[in-house]
Order: C-alpha cells, then structure tokens, then sequence
C-alpha cells in the first residue's frame, strides 16, 4: 500500500515531529526553544524575555532548556549570547489524526485471562515464539520500564497491576495553550489519546491481553495531550526525570527530523525571512537526555518512523521535510534525518507485518535500523477483517483496539531489553543492546541489512 493511501486513511500512528508555530491565546506570538550552554537557565535569560514582551512556557532546568512565546524579534536579540546555544522556533513533536479499530465485545467471546492474546495477539507471539519465554522470564517490579508517551490509563484492567505511578509535563492549556482540560498538574497522567495505553499494554499487560514482559513494572511520561503537540524540551525532560526516577529502560515511539545544513524560518506574522543556521535547539537537547540516560545505564528504545523513508538517504528526507513542512514557512537545505533515531546510544526499530516482511509505511535505511518487530500493516485492506494484521492492545478507559505503526513495534523491544535485565541484571545500555541484536532472528538479507537491521526481536532467544 502506498504512502499516499495510508495518509488518505489517517492510519500513520507514529509520533511525528512537526516544526510548527504552537497556537497561543495570544495569535501574533510564536513558540520558541532556547537551549544553554550548560544545564542552567540564567535568569538574566528569563527576565530579557519578559522584558521584551515574551511569555515563559515551561522551563526544562535538568536539559538546560526552555520554552518561551513572543514576537521573532525577541529570537533575534537572544542569538549571539554568551549563555545561549540554540534559540529556534519550537519544533512541536505532533501526534497526527489516527483511525484506530476498536475491540467490540460478542457474545461469543470468551472473557476471560488471556483470551484476546489468545485470539488476536499474533504480534505478542511471534516476539515470544507462542509465550515461550513467559516460562522462562516475565520481569518484576525491581527492573522499570519510563513510557513517554500521551499517558496511561492506570485503573484499565491489563494495565493497573503492573503501573508504578508517573508524571506530567503537559503545562495548563496545554503547549498550545487551548487545552480546557489541561491543569499542569505534575501527577496528571492519565492518557487522553490512547497511544500510550497500547505502547503499555504491548510492554507489561497482563489480564486479557498480554504484553511481552507482562510482570514488569513501568512509569508513565505524559508529554501529549489530547491535541497530540509537545515540544523536545518536555520530552528530553522526561527522559531525564525517568532515569532520576530510576528506570531502567526508555520506550520512545515517537520521532522526528533535523537537518544538517541550513534553514530558513518565515514569520507568518510580519513576513520576515530568517536564516537560522545549521542547528536547531531539538538535536542539541535529544543528544544531551541521551546521554545522560546511558552515561547512568539506561537502555533506550526509539521508533524508526512511519513515513516509508530511507532515513539514511539524506536528499530523501530531505525533500519529504520540504514537502510537509514548507507550507508552515519552513526551507530546508542540506542532509536530512531523523530524531532522535540516528542520535548515539539509541536502539532504533523498523516494524513488520504478520508475514515478516517490512511493513509498508516503515523508515529504512543501512546502519540506521538496529532491529525489527511486529508493528502490524495493512497489506489486506479493504477486506473484511483487514484490521486483524494490526496489533491489539490496551486503550483509554478500559477499552481496547487494533493499531499499526513503528509506534507498536518499539515497545517489544523495550520489554525485550527489561526482560533481560530481569534475568541478568543492568548490564548497561550496549550489552543489552548486542543481546538484542545477536539472538535477533534474521528474517531478511544474511546479516545486518537496511529494512530488519539484525533481524526481527526474539524474547525466547534473549533469554536462553
């Protein structure tokens, strides 16, 4: 199935970057990102801002960051500071519009544990070779998965036992400032969306579902509200905040794009151009969370992408960034390329359908994909029961449905990397990472290639 058709369809389920302007109340002020030079933000910083009729958002100490709102003269009078690195519009991580197929209860079936793994969990099964690894390791509450997603729904019946509390970074209104249900309360992490139950639900459910680690304990980062925006600055300090927290491992599926070269930025406001160099804020925060969280042991799991790219044809992703973005005012020059999955440290992962073959919408590309796993696609629609290639999990409330994505495929891994712990201890982001990727099974060219990496996540393998 063709990209093209698969936007039509509003089933692209990835978290996506998107560098646009955040709405505010205030329609004339834009969004901006200021990362220091240092983890400290200099209040002198702060008061310049207000001073020059900017508003502070949110304020990220532990990443040195934060987010202002004011008119693009302020940008330009903060660039060339001694104490500021980056200062660019903020790029909003933007949760698209997605079609999900939601589970009806019949009469015929068959409520009881397990009986919806048993039934439709073709992806569960396929990373546990039929849950052969649930006899061998199913995790504990000592070894920690930080989920950073839309949030969870703690009292969901194959989420509650194994939910170990969370936080919020969604401030009141939310980033754009619209959000009536929005507080900024810091232990407000209940999912608004449904994306961060599913990714949950694939990790640790237990109860009519079942995830790949279903007796692991895990941490829910809401950094998306029900409007889906968030910018990198909230999303590096919930990294931060987790591996404080004591996490052991960090399950991202999201991601976005970054260019190595130089952009140009128009106000929509005054019409003005701006030429903002060859860095924005985003890559320089994503680098800093990143290595924070290996430097203390944290394994980190991020999702390739849903855009049927090849992430490491730069001239490619490139273009896509032009196609999408260039109506938002935005020109890109040079190499383009995903974030935070070409970021070092992380363990990035492509999706397959239910024959193992990549999945139509994945990202691709040599030396950028490190493993595979069931993600689920669409190869079947529009015929009836299509959905059931897509992947079954937990939703809000205490419903559940059927979605498909890189988004899906990412937190397999991340209970494969806490299942490992579990069994062997915290033997450190690398080591973890090559017992992934050698006990992977090779479902594509022999060895390391450009669609699988090392081949598709093998729970039962891992753990032997």
């Amino acid at each position: 199935m063709k990209k093209g058709l698969l936007l039509a369809l509003s089933l692209l389920l990835i978290l996506f970057a998107v560098p646009v302007q955040a709405a505010s109340t205030n329609s004339s002020k834009t969004m901006f990102t200021v990362s220091f030079n240092g983890n400290q933000i200099p209040q002198d910083i702060i008061k310049k801002i207000e001073q020059e009729g900017g508003t502070i958002v949110s304020k990220y100490e532990k990443v040195g960051a934060l987010q202002f709102r004011g008119p693009s003269s302020l940008m330009k009078s903060l660039k060339g500071l001694k104490s500021v690195q980056v200062v660019s519009p903020s790029f909003m991580v933007h949760l698209p519009k997605t079609s999900v197929v939601k589970y009806n209860e019949t009469a015929t079936v068959n409520t009881q544990d397990a009986d919806l793994y048993n039934l439709y969990q073709w992806d569960i099964k396929q990373v546990t070779n039929n849950g052969a690894s649930y006899n061998m390791e199913t995790g504990n509450h000592n070894v920690v998965v930080g989920i950073i997603d839309t949030g969870v729904s703690p009292n969901h019946p194959a989420l509650k036992a194994n939910f170990m509390g969370g936080r919020n970074y969604v401030p009141a209104g939310g980033f754009s400032g619209t959000e009536t249900t929005e507080t900024g309360a810091p232990t407000d992490y209940v999912d608004r969306n449904g994306h961060g139950s599913h990714v949950a639900g694939t990790i640790a459910g237990n109860g009519r579902i079942m995830g790949v680690a279903p007796n692991v304990g895990y941490r829910a980062y809401r950094v998306f509200g029900a409007e889906g925006g968030s910018p990198t600055s909230a999303i590096a300090a919930a990294m931060v905040d987790a591996v404080d927290d004591g996490v052991d491992v960090i399950s991202m599926s999201l991601g976005g794009f970054d260019i190595l070269g130089q952009y140009y930025w128009t106000d929509p406001e005054t019409g003005e151009t701006f030429k903002m160099g060859n860095d924005v804020a985003d890559r320089a925060i994503y680098k800093r969370a990143v290595k924070y969280a290996v430097d203390n042991g944290v394994t980190v799991v991020v999702a390739a992408g849903n855009e049927e790219l090849n992430a490491t044809n730069k001239k490619e992703v490139t273009d896509f960034m032009n196609a999408e973005y260039g109506p938002e005012g935005y020109k890109f020059i040079g190499a383009g390329f995903e974030l935070p999955g070409t970021v070092p440290g992380v363990i990035t992962v492509s999706a397959t359908g239910p024959d193992k073959s990549l999945a139509s919408y994945s990202n691709y590309g040599a030396g950028f994909i490190d493993v595979t796993a069931p993600g689920g696609d669409y190869q079947s629609y529009p015929a009836p029961g299509y959905h059931l290639d897509m992947c079954l999990s937990a939703y809000t409330g205490t419903g559940y449905v059927w979605m498909a994505g890189t988004s899906m495929a990412t937190p397999k891994v991340s209970a494969v990397a806490a299942l490992i712990i579990a069994k062997y201890g915290n033997i450190g982001p690398v080591k973890v990472a090559q017992m992934i990727e050698n006990t992977a099974t090779d479902i594509g060219p022999k060895g390391k290639d450009i669609y699988f990496g090392k081949g598709m996540v093998n729970a039962f393998s891992a753990l032997q």
